[in-house]
């Protein structure tokens, strides 16, 4: 094997999981617009489209994890000491948890999410989502702050994503 063979496929391996990371949200758009713009036949068409997209934003978007990649923006926060725990959760558990979310199955979103938070309490997605369902399923606007709180506190670098939007989202529902 050469050197430079391993990263080559570590991009690889991170331009496919972008595409398959993207595909069910762009599915669902797809499926949604086409079905508006012709009943089942216009649906099919918008899945294809959904599958097209998501070819074209695993071949040019790869992941960067350092100033390799150039400019890109990973949406990854930094390792920190709270964080740098391998997560032992699989990504089903909460793509799970979104399905629900946006079926408003909220119900069942919380008992998903509360699931995955018992055995990883600080875990800074989780509870981002758990904060939306409840603020979007239950408007309890008290336990969603709490949540949101939490992640402020474990992602307390201003420069990682998940604080900003904790934040973001925080100041919302000061708003409302």
């Amino acid at each position: 094997m050469r050197p430079g063979n391993s990263m080559e496929s570590t991009d690889a391996v991170r331009k496919v999981k972008n595409a398959i990371w993207a595909f069910p949200y762009i599915a669902v758009m797809g499926l949604i617009w086409g079905y508006l713009a012709g009943a089942s036949s216009g649906a099919i068409v918008g899945l294809a489209a959904a599958v097209a997209i998501c070819v074209l934003i695993g071949s040019a978007t790869p992941i960067s994890n350092g100033p390799r990649g150039g400019s890109a923006v990973s949406t990854r926060s930094q390792p920190t000491r709270n964080n740098m725990i391998v997560r032992k959760q699989p990504a089903s558990d909460l793509n799970a948890v979104r399905y629900h979310k946006l079926c408003h199955q909220f119900d069942d979103a919380l008992l998903k999410i509360e699931e995955v938070l018992a055995k990883d309490p600080d875990f800074v997605e989780a509870l981002l989502l758990k904060a939306q369902i409840l603020w979007e399923g239950f408007e309890d606007r008290q336990a969603a702050r709490a949540c949101l709180l939490t992640i402020l506190a474990v992602a307390s670098d201003e420069k990682d994503v998940f604080h900003s939007w904790a934040l973001n989202m925080y100041k919302e529902l000061d708003q409302k």
